[in-house]
């Protein structure tokens, strides 16, 4: 099964499944104020393999600048090549 792997800098890894179109495209790519971000980034986190419960809490207080920043442009190019290995799925 396909899931997008990230790492915090504090060392928690994530294997994250596949975000929903809705949390995606009206979530995270449409979030107009930081509370919107963060409460994306939870969601599409949240449906993790090592069953960590993520909230917009655990985004302010476990992520870094940096993790966000890298998160906004890994996770676009993620799927971005996901939908080119399969334009189906």
């Amino acid at each position: 099964m396909r899931r997008f792997r990230f790492a915090l800098e504090n060392g928690v890894k994530l294997s994250i499944k596949p975000p929903t179109l809705r949390d995606y495209y009206k979530g995270l790519l449409a979030a107009d104020s930081d509370e919107q971000l963060f409460a994306a980034v939870a969601a599409i986190c949240g449906r993790n393999d090592e069953n960590i419960q993520i909230n917009s809490d655990f985004i302010i207080d476990n992520f870094t600048t940096d993790d966000l920043s890298r998160f906004m442009t890994e996770l676009p190019a993620w799927v971005k090549s996901e939908r080119k290995a399969d334009p189906n799925s």
